[in-house]
């Protein structure tokens, strides 16, 4: 009764297992799937005998490490053996790639074949199905990516339509709504198509030591966000302008995304040179036949760029006595890397238990560097789409206000030179547009005032999150992209009124 209660408490009943296998993330899934694999190839280098093969599997971290916690679970608790244990819990599992895995897993051990080298072989398929699939979506995430700008132009052309129809003819609220609808959703939704079709994977890790940047942005959110909002509400209480709000909102979002963004380009640089590091590392520790500390003080730091000073630091630990897993823990978690932590952890594992120090640091090196380059190309897309999508901001959101302003200055010129009599009477003779130039305190003014405004909200905060799709990454880097936006958006809503003003000035 009592191993029936635990199985019942692992497994869980067949609607909440359900349920946990339709809300996996399959894009997450992939990468995850194809980590498990990698550290297994990596640590089975090792000879390791079967329950520990699975038993190690079992404490990672990763999506599918819950299917192979069931096999090592049913094996022990029932007495099955481990090829028997897979295929109970393969023919179990919906999703495809996994359940395909553990009954050709299931096979191999039955078989008596090198487990070694089938997960090596399974490693490695799966590292260019990944590969293959990351590049499907960077090239569909180009294409979004085109497809986005001339959304977000053509609705601002749209809007601007509305406006000079206002000018030379008679609209309707009706119409005024149903234009601000057309380019609210088309915004909103090319941003989230830009987000759905991006790769989405995770490069910070999330252990209990991080880098110092990603310490100084939580510290940084923790005040300035509050403080910021507190401002932010006190000018909304003085009726401040909108322009200085975005401003201000700016200053206080600004120094968090430098730090972000400057602490995402740092992991970014240590995932590519780890590689190298893991690599070299391992083939000095084969060559000389000594451990990690010893071979590490072969190494030349200068050859480690990125990683230099966290390699010379974990040496310096290692050298003194301090336990071997607490030093690469804390150097995995000072780098503020994912892939470093799941790389670092098929190496130091796979040699730890007696893994040849060469073979395990090529499979983890292969990792790693799979990813970084694969990584390295959404890189490549994303730095163009930034700058073209800030530029096309300040256009779009100047057009729009310059054009309103030019029509409510237009306005206000012709109302202060016709005389209130011949108002109606040139209404009637030429037709004049009756939400147009003599109506400023109309209802329509205002909700095209409101409907400007709105457009410029939603341009500010859909093109900073579209550039963060595209580019990926921490999450913090969002305000970097806000921040600049919202400068963008401030200093034209407090700028282009008094040039328009001066413009008209001049005709008088």
């Amino acid at each position: 009764m009592g191993l029936l209660t635990l199985w019942l408490k692992v497994k869980g009943n067949g609607k909440e297992k359900k349920k946990a296998e339709e809300n996996v993330d399959n894009q997450l899934a992939d990468v995850d799937f194809y980590s498990q694999m990698a550290y297994m190839a990596s640590i089975s280098t090792s000879g390791i005998s079967r329950s520990g093969l699975f038993y190690y599997s079992a404490k990672l971290p990763y999506i599918a490490t819950r299917y192979f916690r069931r096999v090592d679970f049913v094996a022990k608790m029932f007495n099955h053996d481990y090829s028997q244990a897979c295929r109970i819990i393969g023919e179990k599992i919906k999703i495809p790639n996994i359940k395909a895995l553990l009954l050709r897993l299931s096979n191999a051990l039955a078989s008596g074949e090198d487990v070694s080298a089938f997960l090596a072989r399974e490693a490695y398929i799966l590292s260019e199905h990944y590969s293959s699939s990351y590049e499907r979506k960077i090239d569909l995430l180009k294409k979004w990516a085109d497809a986005y700008v001339s959304l977000i132009l053509t609705s601002a052309l749209v809007t601007v339509m509305s406006v000079v129809t206002m000018m030379i003819g008679s609209v309707s609220v009706q119409f005024i709504v149903a234009i601000s609808a057309i380019t609210i959703l088309a915004t909103i939704f090319g941003a989230w198509f830009l987000y759905n079709t991006a790769p989405r994977e995770t490069q910070h890790h999330s252990l209990s030591y991080h880098s110092r940047e990603q310490n100084t942005v939580k510290y940084l959110t923790r005040i300035l966000l509050p403080l910021g909002g507190i401002v932010l509400l006190v000018m909304l209480v003085l009726k401040m302008d909108l322009g200085y709000m975005l401003v201000v909102a700016s200053v206080f979002l600004f120094p968090i995304g430098v730090v972000a963004t400057t602490d995402d380009k740092k992991v970014t640089q240590r995932d590519t040179d780890v590689s190298a590091f893991l690599r070299s590392l391992g083939g000095t520790m084969q060559a000389i036949g000594a451990t990690a500390a010893e071979a590490m003080g072969r190494l030349d730091f200068r050859s480690l760029g990125s990683l230099s000073d966290d390699v010379q630091l974990l040496h310096t630990r290692l050298s003194a006595g301090v336990s071997p897993n607490l030093c690469w823990d804390r150097f995995v978690g000072e780098t503020g890397s994912e892939l470093v932590n799941r790389s670092v952890r098929m190496f130091w594992d796979g040699v730890s238990l007696g893994g040849e120090p060469q073979q395990v640091g090529n499979e983890a090196s292969a990792y790693a560097l799979k990813i970084s380059l694969l990584r390295a190309q959404r890189n490549q897309v994303s730095i163009g789409f930034t700058w073209l999508t800030i530029a096309m901001h300040a256009v779009l959101v100047t057009l729009s206000i310059f054009v309103y302003e030019i029509f409510l200055c237009f306005s206000t010129l012709i109302s202060s030179i016709v005389p209130d009599s011949a108002k109606s009477t040139m209404q009637n003779m030429m037709s004049m547009p009756s939400t147009g130039f003599f109506t400023q305190g109309g209802t329509e003014i205002h909700l095209l005032h409101f409907m400007i405004i709105l457009i410029t909200i939603i341009l500010t905060l859909a093109n900073a999150f579209s550039i963060y799709a595209v580019s990926g990454g921490n999450r913090s880097k969002l305000t970097f992209y806000l921040a600049i936006t919202c400068a963008i958006s401030g200093a034209i809503m407090i700028g282009v009124p008094p040039v328009v003003q001066m413009m008209f000035t001049a005709f008088k």
